[in-house]
């Protein structure tokens, strides 16, 4: 493909940002992803387009192109962009880039993002691993929303910072399941010997998401003591339950007879 023809290509690709139509969409992001830094001065030039399915699609581009160089600052302007679903995209695109350089913006949105934004925000500084964002997660475990407590304990697991264990094992009490599974999850991560006793207690109760994430952060954790309960809970009616102790029982190095 010739400099003439390469340039209406991309163009074209661009432009197909801006359909309605979700396949066309996709196939154009991943055709310039694939294509690579060979369309980074054009999907430059589109970044400020009107259309606001250009602009978020443009984002994303550039973040899983990955080029931190040309990509970091343009991305990081569009945090500001007037419409929150390019926000939320250039959330996501800074974690695809994974450079920490993003992170003080980012710690700077969970104050002020619209709630979806906040809970991209929140998995975009578990993923970048930038320990900087310790303080601000630890504080979001508090966050009136169930779904940013859990996105938050599951980040602060990503980062590994074993001085959140208690934080972690606390929110084993939260109300919400789901909110319960991913601090046991976060437990898992960080291999954290301590909880095992509040890990048996949640295995033992109600709440599909708890139980599961508790199952799974015992095997991570490798403590062999639980691998009497596991085997007695192996024939639970709950599916996923029941390949989830049976992989935890595998990593404790247990032989089914």
């Amino acid at each position: 493909m010739n400099g003439s023809n390469k340039a209406d290509y991309i163009a074209k690709r661009i432009a197909d940002f801006s359909s309605l139509n979700h396949d066309i969409r996709e196939s154009a992001v991943a055709s310039l992803i694939e294509l690579g830094e060979e369309a980074i001065p054009y999907l430059l030039e589109a970044i400020n387009d009107t259309n606001w399915r250009i602009r978020q699609n443009t984002i994303w581009t550039l973040g899983k192109i990955g080029n931190i160089e040309q990509s970091l600052k343009p991305i990081m302007t569009a945090l500001s962009d007037p419409n929150p679903t390019v926000q939320e995209k250039a959330v996501m695109a800074l974690a695809a880039l994974g450079s920490t350089g993003a992170t003080d913006a980012l710690i700077d949105m969970l104050r002020s993002a619209a709630p979806h934004v906040q809970q991209a925000v929140v998995q975009a500084l578990g993923d970048i691993g930038d320990k900087r964002a310790v303080p601000p997660l630890m504080l979001a475990l508090g966050d009136s929303e169930p779904i940013i407590r859990g996105l938050a304990a599951q980040s602060l697991g990503k980062l590994g910072d074993k001085s959140t264990v208690k934080a972690l094992r606390d929110l084993l009490n939260d109300p919400h399941d789901w909110t319960r599974g991913k601090a046991a999850e976060a437990l898992g991560m960080l291999r954290a010997n301590r909880a095992y006793n509040d890990l048996i207690i949640v295995l033992q109760q109600e709440g599909h998401w708890s139980r599961y994430h508790a199952a799974g952060a015992l095997g991570e954790i490798g403590n062999r003591r639980a691998v009497e309960l596991l085997v007695k809970l192996a024939d639970t009616p709950d599916v996923f339950l029941k390949h989830q102790i049976r992989d935890a029982l595998r990593k404790l190095g247990h032989k089914p007879r």
